[in-house]
């Protein structure tokens, strides 16, 4: 099975956690994602996030949408910029910085539990030759540490970016 992990394109709060904020594309991100246009897969399993629904849209191949690959929970660091993390709490943002998948946000979802949520996603998705994920950086960063055996933390993905992998 060819897998295609594509990030979302750019949202409207750009620059932000915004795991489960849910914002919509940017005039910008509409046109990244009308990019996909030429994306040639079978099925598309996408988040349900308005930026990945929205991102998905331009894939024409028959759509899925699973809750389990919604991006991670930020908890209270929703909506607030990296700066305005470290100016509350300089401590435990340095502590992220150094590890930063094992230090979860405050009230946020940890690694361990994106993990076996990712899990249940993949138990979804039937084989096929040619399927797309339509999700989040930190979503998709997991997915290949999952399938690959990578490490989620060295993962980067630019907006609306298609890494393709072989499983």
């Amino acid at each position: 099975m060819r897998l295609y992990l594509v990030r979302h394109a750019e949202p409207t709060l750009a620059g932000r956690f915004i795991g489960r904020t849910d914002p919509p594309l940017s005039d910008n991100g509409r046109t990244q994602a009308a990019a996909l246009v030429s994306l040639q897969v079978d099925q598309v399993y996408v988040s349900p996030l308005q930026r990945a629904q929205q991102t998905a849209a331009f894939i024409a191949a028959p759509q899925t949408t699973l809750d389990e690959l919604a991006e991670l929970h930020f908890g209270d660091w929703e909506g607030l910029t990296w700066a305005e993390i470290a100016a509350r709490d300089p401590e435990l943002a340095e502590r992220k910085l150094a590890n930063w998948f094992s230090v979860p946000a405050p009230n946020g979802e940890t690694l361990a539990e994106l993990l076996v949520r990712l899990g249940r996603a993949l138990e979804k998705i039937p084989p096929q030759p040619r399927v797309a994920i339509v999700a989040h950086a930190v979503v998709n960063g997991a997915l290949r540490s999952l399938l690959t055996g990578g490490d989620p933390a060295s993962y980067r993905q630019q907006y609306a970016e298609v890494i393709e992998i072989e499983t």
